[in-house]
């Protein structure tokens, strides 16, 4: 479903996740970039799941260039969630491109290279030569080995750029080691950006898993920490958390 935002003239696209379109007035803005970081474990992959499902529902192309597991375990995470991926294929909605091999290539051909030409070189391929409405990559971090702050900023915002011209939207998942070890600059080059994080409840001294809608240009976004949950239907937005 595609949600309009009268305020600010942003078309918007759901994120498939109960709750969360909610907290930033209607879902992600369409044709724009948003990363997802986070730690292990907190459920990056699944959101982008809920994305991908969601978009393919709408009928939407949708590209997801996955680095780091196979196809087909991707498949199988997004079928214990009840979100199966194979009609998508099927019907050419969903193309999943392996780029495991290319990426271990690439990494090994940079080490003791100083040209910031190549550092996602293969992304930016797959984006100028496909036709498709959503691009997700997870994970992002994988193609930043070796590389400086500097030129991680540059080549992020030379991506970002690529991917707008392509009136693409897109979802970038990065874990926060190396959001951190880049001084979190990505967030200067993208449209909105959503941490995912864990911590013990002060006052209950469970463990609670929450959102941090760090950024959302042109949109409300909420300043408390967002409790969420994850069983075998994803992703649910509970409650606001105590400070």
């Amino acid at each position: 479903m595609t949600l309009p935002n009268s305020d600010k003239g942003l078309e918007r696209v759901s994120t498939g996740v109960s709750g969360l379109d909610e907290l930033i007035e209607g879902g992600f803005p369409k044709g724009r970039t948003i990363t997802v970081t986070g730690g292990p474990g907190v459920g990056k992959s699944i959101l982008a799941i809920h994305y991908i499902y969601e978009a393919c529902k709408r009928g939407e192309k949708t590209i997801l260039l996955a680095t780091e597991e196979t196809p087909e375990e991707i498949k199988e995470q997004a079928s214990q969630i009840g979100k199966p991926f194979d009609k998508f294929e099927e019907d050419e909605l969903l193309i999943i491109i392996p780029a495991l091999r290319e990426r271990m290539k690439e990494v090994e051909w940079r080490r003791g290279k100083t040209s910031p030409t190549f550092i996602f070189k293969n992304p930016i391929e797959i984006i100028e030569t496909q036709d498709a409405d959503n691009i997700i990559i997870d994970n992002l971090g994988v193609y930043t080995v070796d590389v400086s702050i500097g030129t991680f900023r540059n080549q992020m915002d030379y991506l970002v750029n690529t991917i707008r011209s392509k009136k693409m939207t897109s979802v970038l998942v990065c874990d926060e080691t190396v959001d951190e070890r880049y001084s979190r600059v990505a967030l200067y080059s993208v449209h909105g950006a959503i941490e995912l994080f864990k911590r013990e409840n002060p006052f209950t001294g469970n463990v609670e898993r929450l959102i941090n809608v760090v950024k959302m240009r042109g949109s409300k976004t909420p300043l408390e920490y967002i409790r969420y949950s994850i069983d075998h239907e994803g992703i649910k937005v509970l409650e606001t958390a105590k400070q």
